[in-house]
């Protein structure tokens, strides 16, 4: 059978598929189509050759009775002619008609011949079929397919007239003839069957097979080629079998890592950006440095208080443009653990951020004086200035709750050996259908000017400090505010601060 006119690849024929030939000749390879229509076939002729045999068998007995019901009436003729004597022509002719050399019939324990003609010099088989069973039948076929010329059979059946049996005995040439024959009509009824059957099954196949795995095959290719082109993402057809899974789950697959792509371009050339301006952006914080120091001489009781904030705050940004940046690439240095007291690092941070003058809200420090945790406190400035910052801005966008003023509060507390901080709002909350990527880069940025980044920063310092950062779930019936809870785990020596 050929393909269907489909390419003899299929497009999914395996490399160790192909059949090498000679050097410059390229290679066979034999698609899926033509494999499996190749093993249709092959079960088909199988299962033929299985029944060949009892067929054969049951063809043979069948031939051999419609002898005996010849010889039958023969012998009610030979029976009913003049003292059981018939003329010789009309023997000659009875014998003929039954394709026998001579007829036997057994009667009250006598055996009398009824016709003859040639006798053979000897008989090869003796085949009862009074008492026919499977075994025997076939065993008769294979012997008779067999046969060498020349081989002659007698056949014992039942007899009329009250007798005992009927016995013929004829030449085996014509039933092997006439096996031979029915062997192959049965020959070629199998490879029409098989034709068909495989036809039909390459129809089947083509439509309900292989024509989805072709499109997921081509699918694959295309989008492996060119995955940042969404054109290339498989549409699923719908099917409600395992294809057309195949397919939903391939779109989704590729839906990701498209999305993936495009977030890892866009950090690579964030990357590539910040890089550039690394330089001269570390320069210009040097100069503003220097600048601050003289602030230092100023009577002013407003610059005396506002200089040492700024100069840190510079010395700060000094340092991160310096050690987090290296061509593109953000690396942050491994957290350099140490005690020191929470709320002043707090206080620092809630104080920067209200230096913004367009920050209204109240932030409240909840965390106690004697609170102190084991950590970096550099990173968990960085920590708590994005979270804080996220919390102001939300407030700012859409305000507190009904009768209630904007205010973000931080709080500590101690959970077995473990520190936990929370930064909690009365804003308008987190959208539910954002929380499972609140933490994915770019992905939350809806602010004007905002990058995203901020809670992936926070993220990623606090697993750098064995950490856990979450956002915790509202109760039912609280529906505005926001809860941001970062989990570090401490030195024993710390339990029970």
């Amino acid at each position: 059978m050929s393909d269907l006119a489909m390419p003899p690849s299929d497009g999914l024929a395996a490399p160790k598929a192909g059949l090498a030939q000679e050097s410059g000749r390229g290679q066979i390879r034999v698609g899926l189509t033509t494999r499996v229509l190749a093993l249709v076939a092959a079960f088909v002729m199988l299962a033929s050759t299985m029944i060949y045999l009892p067929a054969v068998a049951i063809y043979r007995d069948n031939w051999l009775r419609n002898r005996l019901s010849a010889a039958y009436t023969a012998a009610l003729v030979l029976q009913a002619a003049p003292h059981a004597m018939a003329p010789e022509p009309l023997s000659r002719q009875l014998l003929d008609s039954v394709g026998a050399r001579i007829i036997v019939l057994s009667m009250h324990g006598t055996k009398r011949i009824l016709a003859a003609a040639e006798l053979p010099s000897a008989v090869d088989e003796v085949y009862d079929l009074r008492e026919p069973n499977f075994a025997s039948s076939l065993a008769g076929a294979i012997r008779t397919l067999a046969a060498p010329k020349g081989r002659f059979l007698t056949v014992v059946g039942d007899a009329p007239m009250g007798g005992e049996a009927v016995a013929i005995t004829m030449e085996e040439g014509p039933l092997k003839r006439a096996m031979g024959g029915y062997s192959m009509r049965l020959l070629i009824y199998t490879l029409v069957t098989s034709a068909v059957v495989t036809g039909l099954m390459a129809v089947a196949l083509h439509r309900m097979i292989l024509r989805p795995v072709r499109r997921l095959t081509t699918s694959l290719a295309e989008f492996g080629a060119d995955p940042e082109n969404a054109a290339h993402i498989i549409v699923p057809s719908g099917g409600n079998h395992e294809l057309g899974e195949a397919e939903a789950a391939l779109a989704i697959m590729q839906e990701a890592l498209a999305r993936e792509l495009n977030q890892k371009k866009h950090l690579a050339a964030l990357g590539l950006a910040v890089a550039k301006i690394n330089h001269d952006m570390r320069n210009m914080l040097a100069s503003a440095q220097l600048l601050s120091d003289r602030l230092a001489d100023v009577s002013d009781p407003l610059a005396q208080r506002l200089a040492p904030k700024l100069v840190a705050t510079l010395d700060r940004a000094i340092r991160f443009c310096q050690a987090t940046l290296t061509y593109g690439r953000a690396i942050d240095d491994p957290p350099k653990p140490r005690r020191f007291a929470l709320r002043p690092l707090v206080n620092e941070a809630a104080e920067t951020i209200a230096l913004d003058a367009r920050c209204r809200d109240k932030i409240v420090n909840e965390i106690g004086e004697d609170y102190e945790i084991v950590a970096d406190a550099e990173q968990i400035f960085r920590v708590l200035m994005n979270l804080i910052r996220n919390a102001v801005e939300a407030l700012q966008a859409a305000g507190a709750g009904p009768d209630q003023t904007a205010q973000v509060r931080i709080r500590a507390f101690w959970e077995e050996s473990a520190a936990v901080i929370e930064v909690v709002d009365n804003g308008p909350g987190v959208p539910p259908a954002v929380r499972g990527k609140l933490f994915a880069a770019f992905f939350n940025s809806s602010r004007a000017g905002g990058s995203g980044l901020g809670l992936v920063i926070a993220a990623d310092l606090v697993r750098a400090h064995g950490g856990t950062i979450a956002l915790i779930s509202p109760d039912e019936d609280e529906t505005r505010g926001a809860q941001f809870r970062v989990t570090l785990p401490q030195p024993e020596a710390t339990d029970g601060l």
